[in-house]
């Protein structure tokens, strides 16, 4: 029984979630952010930029596409992309600036989009935007070509021909200057004193082979500053430049590191040593020292760097982005009941700043995880389960993260409540590979489907030990990395009754071939290419080994996914239909890899119906729940 004024958390309340990300805090406090709002009567994502103003007061900026919004130096202004007013048909994104109190003016339009942006001076913009080679993308838009790889992007679409470029643009003029021709594009940019820093490859074949070039703002030739590093991100801090890097220590498993680039030529290590941790974002400074977001068993962690790892905020909460301006943190985080929200910290204090997913933790019954850790092929692996309210022997799901290098924890997961509300026991892990721990623990090249499973398989015996699990009424599901190893495990066991793999491999010879990612990503996780190791790679391909399933399969995938593309789902589906088996392929015509979050309301709520429907019938349960007040295109959670 639910207390007085509490429901049960149901489909409606998931798919009503806002999306939270870019916190960016002014020199003077004024925190802004983007913010994307369902809006399932009509169907759509409504994406915002809100300010909260350091005095006071809010401000809204509702157009489509409104997104990465950046302070000028003094405060006095705010920029940010997107495509308002734009006509039917029109191709791109614009750069918008709007002073407080005013209303968004358009400066600049780029015809292919905008990458990124940020302010490189008081007075000029700087935008990553593509440029199209004229001989490699035909006018009428009929075709693309290309000599290199890749031919797309996921997210993007038809990427070829097209090379990210630094654009300069005057915020009152909006006069735009070119500042770079790199033939492989630029990858992320930052300006730091009178130069524009980026990072662009050294080879196409090679996405991790990257250089810091930089480019003076007032235009000339850039120069190489920085090669032997695999850099994502730089920031600059009192004029220092910083940066996300590593060396491939351990191929694509690597950590990040926090470097700090001297001179030209040489960068130091400033957390090899005292951090063995990955680190996802610098942050920004505080009092001159370098900020960072860092990735520590399950959760994520705030810290200052200097000299020794100073934790400013820690707690049973993922920290998803940050920003810093020098004297105080701004940042968006979730828990395990609290969907995202914007904070500050200050002082040794945090607040919060945002309501716009309150409703959730005031509404609805929230369940909070127990921690499981098992011992299980020499290492200890980490693992929580969400047990609901009831008597009586439970069904069970376990869910699978992406990656391999993902990481669940102490955030907030909608579609786990979800199916706890319904009555399971949801079940989910950090096998090896996964992120958060040691970096040796997040190396599992050449071990897919082997020594993560047999670690989930014994994670999960603990669970079904410590609570009342009905193990004949157990399912599996995972997205991505999580959808291959559910392939995978249907080749391997007959525990589970029903299993959803959404957007996973089944065949990484195809994936080498046709992913966006695939020609390099895969031999550094499988070792080789398919041309000279081709046994391993169909060792690792759970489609050779269909013959071995017993459980019936659901694999959901999406037209548009150019990471894990769909002739992966079509692989599995077609190799356990030949071999006898029962499975059924639902194919999403739009979206790309992350559908499952970034689709319309309407594509996101049949996906989790067809899922839900899917298991609850394979594991002998009633059909799906009643719809929530709501109902299909019912009422918004927003304030």
């Amino acid at each position: 029984m639910l207390p007085e004024n509490v429901r049960r958390f149901d489909v409606d309340a998931l798919l009503s979630i806002a999306r939270l990300s870019s916190p960016r805090l002014s020199s003077k406090g004024d925190i802004a952010f983007s913010a994307v709002i369902p809006d399932l009567g009509a169907n759509k994502n409504r994406p915002e930029i809100r300010v909260v103003w350091r005095g006071g007061g809010e401000s809204y900026y509702q157009g489509e596409g409104d997104s990465m919004p950046s302070w000028s130096p003094d405060a006095s202004k705010l920029a940010f992309a997107s495509r308002r007013g734009s006509g039917k048909g029109e191709k791109g994104s614009g750069l918008y600036i709007v002073g407080r109190g005013g209303e968004p003016r358009r400066v600049a339009w780029f015809t292919h989009g905008v990458s990124e942006l940020g302010w490189a001076s008081a007075t000029k913009v700087y935008v990553v935007a593509p440029v199209a080679d004229e001989k490699t993308r035909d006018k009428d838009g009929d075709y693309v070509a290309t000599d290199r790889l890749p031919l797309w992007f996921d997210s993007s679409g038809l990427v070829a021909g097209l090379a990210d470029q630094i654009h300069l643009v005057d915020a009152e003029s909006g006069r735009t200057s070119r500042l770079t021709s790199e033939d492989l594009g630029v990858l992320t940019a930052e300006p730091c004193g009178n130069s524009i820093y980026y990072v662009t490859l050294r080879r196409w074949a090679d996405p991790l082979d990257t250089v810091v070039k930089s480019v003076p703002i007032s235009g000339g030739e850039p120069e190489t500053v920085l090669e032997g590093l695999t850099v994502s991100q730089l920031r600059c801090i009192n004029g220092k430049l910083f940066m996300l890097a590593h060396k491939r220590e351990i191929g694509l498993a690597s950590h990040s590191k926090l470097y700090l680039l001297e001179d030209r030529g040489k960068a130091s290590c400033l957390t090899c040593g005292i951090l063995d941790r990955n680190i996802w974002s610098i942050a920004g400074g505080l009092g001159g020292e370098p900020v960072i977001v860092y990735a520590d068993r399950g959760r994520s962690v705030i810290a200052a760097v200097e000299g020794r790892v100073e934790d400013l905020v820690r707690g049973d909460m993922i920290v998803v982005q940050a920003d810093s301006n020098g004297e105080e943190v701004v940042y968006i985080a979730s828990s395990p009941t609290e969907p995202p929200e914007v904070y500050r910290f200050k002082g040794g204090d945090v607040e919060r700043v945002s309501s716009i997913n309150r409703w959730v933790v005031e509404e609805f019954r929230l369940y909070k995880p127990r921690r499981v850790e098992v011992e299980a092929e020499g290492e200890v692996v980490e693992g929580w389960y969400i047990e609901p309210e009831g008597e009586g022997r439970k069904p069970l799901i376990l869910f699978i993260h992406g990656g391999p290098k993902g990481m669940y924890g102490y955030g907030f997961y909608g579609e786990m409540q979800l199916f706890a509300s319904e009555g399971f026991t949801v079940a989910y892990a950090n096998p090896r590979g996964s992120d958060g721990y040691e970096e040796e623990f997040a190396d599992i090249r050449g071990r897919y489907g082997d020594t993560d499973y047999k670690q989930l398989m014994k994670f999960l015996d603990a669970v079904v030990e410590g609570s009342d699990v009905d193990e004949g009424k157990m399912a599996v599901t995972g997205i991505s990395y999580g959808g291959y190893m559910t392939n995978v495990i249907v080749t391997k066991t007959s525990r589970f009754r029903a299993a959803v793999s959404e957007n996973g491999i089944a065949d990484w010879i195809a994936d080498f071939w046709a992913a966006d990612i695939g020609y390099w990503f895969d031999p550094d996780q499988i070792g080789g290419t398919p041309l000279d190791n081709l046994e391993e790679y169909v060792k690792r391909s759970p489609a050779f080994h269909a013959k071995n399933v017993n459980t019936p399969v659901m694999l959901i995938h999406s037209m548009e996914d150019y990471r894990c593309f769909i002739d992966q789902a079509l692989a599995m589906h077609t190799a356990l239909k030949v071999n006898g088996k029962e499975s059924f392929l639902v194919v999403f015509t739009k979206g790309s890899h992350g559908h499952s979050i970034l689709a319309s309301p309407r594509h996101r709520r049949k996906r989790l119906e067809l899922k839900l429907k899917w298991i609850k019938e394979k594991l002998g349960l009633s059909g799906t729940s009643d719809k929530g007040e709501a109902g299909v295109g019912g009422k918004n959670h927003r304030l």
